[in-house]
This record gives C-alpha cells, structure tokens and sequence, in this order.
C-alpha cells in the first residue's frame, strides 16, 4: 500500500486515505488504522489486516501481503536459479 490509496472498512462503507506514515487522517485527526477500525466496528480490539480493505483493488491488507510475500519468493528462486 502506498501513501494517498484508500483503505474501505470491510463490509461498510466508511473509508480513509492512507497517510505516508500507515496512519490515517479521521475528522481532522491522525490516528493509526487499527484506532479507526475499531471506532467504525465499534469493537475494543480488530484484526487489521482482515478488516481493513484496498479500495482499488478489493483485497484486504492480509490478501495484499500474501500476494506481495509470495512475489518475493518467486524473485528469490529465479536468482538462486
């Protein structure tokens, strides 16, 4: 995830940009994504990574990371090739 995406909570519609530093800018106010999904859940803990969604491309960070370790793995064979 880049700085400036949109971060959907999964299942709502509530939404936020991603600051440069993995935070969030809600109201005004910087607070992390694990803060801001909490308040729209209205739980006292989340799991981040399954709950928060990239807009652009429907994938939740736990997916997105996957796909991103896995592509690191294919990189490393071909060098070790």
């Amino acid at each position: 995830m880049k700085a400036c995406e949109v971060i959907v909570a999964k299942g709502k519609e509530d939404s936020r940009v991603l600051l440069s530093n993995g935070n969030m800018q809600v109201n005004g106010i910087e607070q992390s994504m694990q803060k801001w999904l909490k308040e729209v859940f209205d739980w006292s803990s989340v799991q981040t990574y399954a709950f928060a969604v990239h807009q652009e491309t429907g994938k939740t960070l736990s997916q997105s990371r996957e796909e991103y370790m896995e592509r690191g793995k294919e990189e490393e064979a071909v060098v070790i090739e």
